[in-house]
């Protein structure tokens, strides 16, 4: 709770200490003057940060948006006055010490000393950032993290303190970002409950119009941070250099301090790039609930973390000349080939004509597991009402760069058509890039005249969704907070819930919509107990033991409930009196999945045990007669990425030339994920395989995603 203290006038005391901090600088300069002495306006500059902390909190205070012990600020005006003395009284004391005869030469004494004060900052600013947002889960950061993270903050400092000439002036930065950046994530935490990323400094513009909305309370800890961030400038504003005797002495010294200033960032940079935090600690970042890791790593260490996973590597002789020339060729091949087919231009004339709702439903966890021959023996057949869609444009195999976890990597990829594969599959592209200037589908169907929404029953910032799915321009997002008191199963709102939800929001307008429903019921984990003893299948397979095979049935429980309301659901949408097309598919397979993999298929060869993981399953369904098209569930596998193109080709909606040169690269690679593709001979190959005869045109795809992604963020 929320302390509220008594206070007279809590600005007056910051604002007098402001004043007589001025007043002392002007005495100073006045001193100089009247006994002839060397004026040094450094010290009256090296006030001013002083004086404005102090002029900050008083600002706090005067618009009531402090909510400070008397004690916090009554520190924070002691200390940082006395803190802007120093500078103050600083020149006696050094010339003092320039003019005594060491032990050990100047230079090296110079350089110890400095050094002192350096790790103390750097060891203090990794407090400071913490102690704004984070002062309960101080005590949890491991030694290891706090480590790196002042190792991180002293390679910084050392940079600034040759490139500031040896002073202390640049260094003052590092502190005084620290506690920025510990107030802005304390206050983006508090409205967003997400850490700041290093995607998110790709829209400050955005943070900065949205922030403006928000209200700001100031704590006690971050008027703490504030007043050890003038400690650290104190200490810091005693760090000069012995004064230059004549010209040549400093000309040679500006040209060493610029040379040492390029070597610490060369090192700084290069450690950056080959030393992983992830190999030193062992440990990955928790790219489901990113926020856990700033808790427990703390703010630098964690950021550092994840914007080393940020890069995606160019492709060898990379041109964006040639690559354009590469996807216009390839579209004019499309546009010539499939695109001037009687088929897809009947199909086109119709969706100019009645523009069909695209509802998509990404279905947590949903795979057909019947393709574990054992599991079949045993009486499995797979999820009923899936299986017996006869009327489906197109169904089949979905190759997916995930399995057990990662849903938004799935997600991702169906909206943008880009692949893990060309990414990183340890990247949530969610998580770590702006994506505002990323095509999608959600975009294309706007342009169109569509109305955009999204749909979680789960916290909104999970996979950083709240503001991904802006980003890639849906216009709503209906979260948990839409689904309070909607019945729930195993983990979750049940898939039936979310599927009212969508008839819900079909019937409030006659316009065209495109609704992408990420649902939640069927996800991990599968311990007994979490579904109902009633609805719990009892399959045995040969080979699995008796854990694996429990776990197992409650996934198949979790699944065939999916299944019951999948068939309702496609019963709503027959007698809608609108033209709906819907897309199914499950993003991953189960956890359980990787155990029973390995029980039932052991010693096998690893690249084939490995890629029977990545596979889910997919129907496109309209309930018209969608022109062009049979209908009877022509059985295709295709990769996650490709699948929203293929639907929009389907139904005969406007292609982008990307999504024209992936479909024609289609003749060659079917579908791919970030394991394996399918070759048109029909046999999976790993995808860095250079020694596939499909090499080149995996080549020629990776080129066009970083062209149209990696480019754009």
């Amino acid at each position: 709770m929320t302390q509220h203290h008594t206070r007279t006038n809590p600005a007056s005391d910051p604002l007098c200490a402001a004043i007589m901090l001025l007043i002392a600088g002007g005495y100073l300069l006045w001193y100089q003057h009247k006994h002839g002495k060397r004026i040094t306006p450094t010290a009256i500059i090296w006030t001013l940060p002083f004086i404005a902390s102090e002029i900050f909190v008083a600002a706090l205070c005067v618009m009531r948006i402090s909510d400070a012990s008397n004690e916090a600020l009554h520190f924070h005006t002691a200390i940082t006055f006395l803190c802007g003395l120093v500078p103050l009284l600083r020149e006696p004391v050094l010339d003092w010490v320039d003019e005594q005869k060491a032990s050990i030469a100047p230079g090296l004494l110079y350089l110890i000393r400095d050094a002192l004060i350096m790790v103390v900052t750097s060891v203090l600013s990794a407090y400071i950032i913490e102690l704004a947002w984070n002062s309960q889960g101080l005590g949890k950061i491991a030694l290891i993290y706090f480590f790196i993270s002042t190792v991180i903050l002293l390679l910084i400092m050392v940079f600034l303190y040759f490139l500031g000439m040896r002073t202390g002036a640049l260094c003052c930065l590092v502190p005084i970002a620290c506690v920025g950046f510990g107030i802005a994530q304390y206050f983006v935490v508090q409205f967003k409950g997400a850490p700041i990323k290093p995607s998110d400094l790709l829209a400050l513009g955005t943070a900065m119009a949205v922030g403006s909305g928000y209200k700001y309370r100031f704590t006690t800890d971050i008027i703490n941070a504030i007043t050890y961030t003038a400690i650290a400038c104190a200490l810091l504003s005693l760090i000069r250099p012995k004064r230059a005797d004549g010209n040549l002495h400093l000309g040679l010294s500006i040209t060493a301090n610029v040379l040492f200033a390029c070597i610490a960032f060369s090192i700084a940079t290069g450690m950056f790039s080959t030393v992983k935090i992830e190999t030193i600690t062992g440990e990955s970042y928790d790219r489901w609930w990113p926020l856990n890791t700033y808790n427990n790593r703390g703010f630098i260490s964690a950021f550092t973390e994840i914007a080393q996973n940020f890069d995606i590597q160019e492709p060898s002789g990379y041109s964006d000349a040639e690559t354009r020339t590469i996807q216009k060729q390839l579209a004019d091949q499309y546009d010539a080939g499939y695109g001037a087919t009687p088929q897809r231009i009947a199909a086109v004339k119709q969706y100019n004509e009645i523009h069909p709702t695209v509802i998509t439903v990404m279905n947590e966890t949903f795979t057909d597991l019947s393709f574990y021959q054992a599991l079949k023996d045993a009486g499995y057949n797979g999820p009923h009402n899936f299986n017996n869609i006869n009327d489906a444009l197109i169904r089949g195999s979905l190759l997916v760069s995930i399995t057990g976890g990662g849903t938004a990597n799935s997600e991702f990829e169906y909206l943008t058509n880009d692949s893990i594969g060309f990414i990183g599959e340890d990247k949530i592209p969610y998580s770590l890039y702006n994506l505002t200037d990323v095509d999608s589908l959600t975009k294309q169907l706007s342009k169109q005249g569509y109305k955009t929404l999204a749909m979680h029953p789960n916290l909104p910032d999970n996979w950083n969704r709240q503001t991904a799915y802006k980003r890639l321009g849906f216009s709503k997002f209906l979260d948990i907070d839409a689904f309070k008191n909607c019945p729930t199963y195993h983990s979750g709102v049940t898939d039936g819930s979310t599927y009212n939800k969508i008839l819900e929001e079909l019937k409030k307008t006659d316009k065209p919509m495109t609704i992408h429903d990420v649902t939640m019921q069927n996800h991990g984990g599968y311990d007994p107990g979490t579904v109902p003893d009633e609805d719990l299948t009892h399959y045995a397979p040969a080979g699995l033991d008796d854990s694996v095979t429990a776990q197992m049935n409650v996934y198949l429980t979790t699944i065939n409930k999916a299944d019951e309301d999948l068939g309702v659901f496609l019963s709503e949408l027959r007698q809608l009196n609108r033209p709906v097309v819907l897309v199914f598919f499950g993003d991953h397979q189960p956890s359980v999945s990787s155990a029973m993999n390995d029980q039932l298929n052991p010693g096998e060869d690893s690249f084939i045990h490995a890629q029977r993981l990545y596979n889910s399953n997919y129907f496109v369904w309209a309930n018209y007669d969608v022109a062009g098209c049979d209908q009877v569930s022509q059985n295709e596998t295709i990769g996650a990425n490709e699948l929203s193109a293929r639907v929009l080709e389907l139904i005969g909606a406007p292609l982008t030339d990307y999504q024209k040169a992936l479909l024609q690269t289609r003749s060659s690679v079917p579908a791919l994920s970030a394991i394996n593709y399918e070759g048109a001979d029909g046999l999976r190959y790993a995808l860095d395989d250079k020694k596939s005869q499909y090499a080149g045109a995996i080549d020629q795809i990776k080129r066009l995603q970083y062209l149209n992604f990696a480019r754009r963020i």
